[in-house]
């Protein structure tokens, strides 16, 4: 069975919205609603992928992006926004995000990533 799947957004109606889709597909999801929030969960939790909102109150996606991976090397993140936010996206790039998407972001294009981010990453 797959560890849960950890969405991060300060928007609740994506939040609800992303969790509806993910667990129809049968994800087991975990939500938190900022960047402190997810730190605290991932240090004591494993998560498959996180999907996580660049510009949130608080520490943005980003940074708590660099922050999870301290805590967790390995994790997979992918990040999503709604705003052109370039130096964060780029820094998100640099940083290794697994993906970056652009918010509406579309239910295929979600799953579809979801998923290769879940796969086993090749030696």
């Amino acid at each position: 069975m797959r560890k849960p799947v950890l969405l991060v957004d300060d928007n609740v109606m994506f939040l609800d919205s992303a969790r509806d889709v993910l667990e129809g597909e049968g994800y087991a999801v975990i939500t938190a609603q900022s960047g402190e929030e997810a730190l605290g969960l991932i240090r004591g939790q494993d998560f498959s992928a996180v999907l996580m909102d660049i510009k949130m109150a608080g520490i943005n996606g980003v940074e708590t992006f660099v922050q999870m991976k301290q805590i967790k090397p390995d994790v997979r993140v992918i990040m999503c926004t709604a705003h052109i936010v370039e130096d964060l996206i780029r820094l998100a790039e640099s940083e290794g995000a697994f993906a970056i998407l652009k918010k509406p972001v579309k239910i295929e294009i979600l799953l579809d990533v979801m998923e290769r981010a879940l796969k086993p990453a090749l030696p």
